[in-house]
């Protein structure tokens, strides 16, 4: 057989038995008086192999220990078990991505036909972010919640906080008590921009206070109900909050945090 009609046979292309040569995973077969390579049955055997074991997702660079493996020693490490194993191993961890992936796109496809908005954060937590952007009484404070809203995405998409901290956040701002509240928070926390720091020191000493008292009973009862409430993820505050007195609030509640282990 020349190499045309063996490739053909194995369902293959000329090019790829080349490639398997260049590799020595198929041996130079014998050449005829013209010069052309003629394949016997040992080497259509050897490439349906090969063929066989790429199907099956096994690294050409495994393939050929794979193809002629040693005799198993009793006692003796059995390495084309182990890269078999470890074979199966990487399979089931793209499974699980495959399947966390489909379960995504299968959300943000039903989120589209609601006509709702596609985000990475709870759908209940969504809606109660846009009513408190809706409602909000200033466009100073409205802006802030379209902030913190992003924040709560980045955390999201980071992956760094575990899903009771979105529950628990989501029964906070569904409360009609704490929404208020939280209102009245970001409305003084909008009062403070364009302000000194010195100048604005009890406002910001007190305000720092109640956010620092309300963010640790919302990850305390995270911690509580057994989940991990590290939400930190690298990205400087002086990125996300530049006006000096709202960024001090921001950095004395983030040091409570720290200190009291809730973050």
């Amino acid at each position: 057989m020349r190499i045309s009609d063996v490739a053909r046979a194995a369902g293959t292309t000329s090019r790829t038995v080349r490639h398997y040569h260049r590799l020595g995973l198929l041996a130079e077969p014998r050449r005829l008086s013209n010069g052309y390579r003629t394949y016997e049955l040992p080497d259509l055997v050897r490439l349906m192999r090969i063929r066989w074991l790429s199907a099956a997702g096994i690294p050409l660079g495994s393939i050929a220990a794979m193809i002629e493996p040693k005799p198993i020693d009793a006692g003796e490490p059995d390495d084309f078990a182990d890269d078999l194993s470890s074979l199966i191993a990487e399979i089931d961890r793209k499974q699980r991505v495959l399947a966390d992936q489909r379960v995504r796109l299968e959300e943000m496809l039903s989120a589209r036909g609601a006509g709702r908005v596609v985000s990475p954060l709870p759908v209940e937590l969504v809606s109660a972010f846009e009513e408190l952007i809706a409602s909000s009484p200033t466009d100073s404070v409205r802006r802030l919640f379209e902030r913190e809203r992003d924040m709560w995405e980045l955390v999201a998409i980071s992956g760094a906080a575990p899903h009771e901290l979105f529950s628990t956040a989501t029964q906070l701002l569904s409360d009609e008590d704490d929404r208020k509240r939280i209102v009245d928070l970001y409305r003084r926390f909008a009062a403070l921009a364009g302000r000194e720091v010195a100048e604005a020191a009890d406002e910001i000493a007190d305000l720092s206070g109640e956010l620092g008292g309300s963010l640790a009973g919302v990850l305390g009862d995270v911690s509580s109900d057994g989940g991990s409430a590290d939400v930190g993820f690298s990205v400087g505050i002086a990125d996300l909050v530049p006006d000096p007195a709202q960024r001090e609030v921001v950095a004395r509640v983030a040091t409570r945090l720290m200190s009291s282990g809730t973050a």
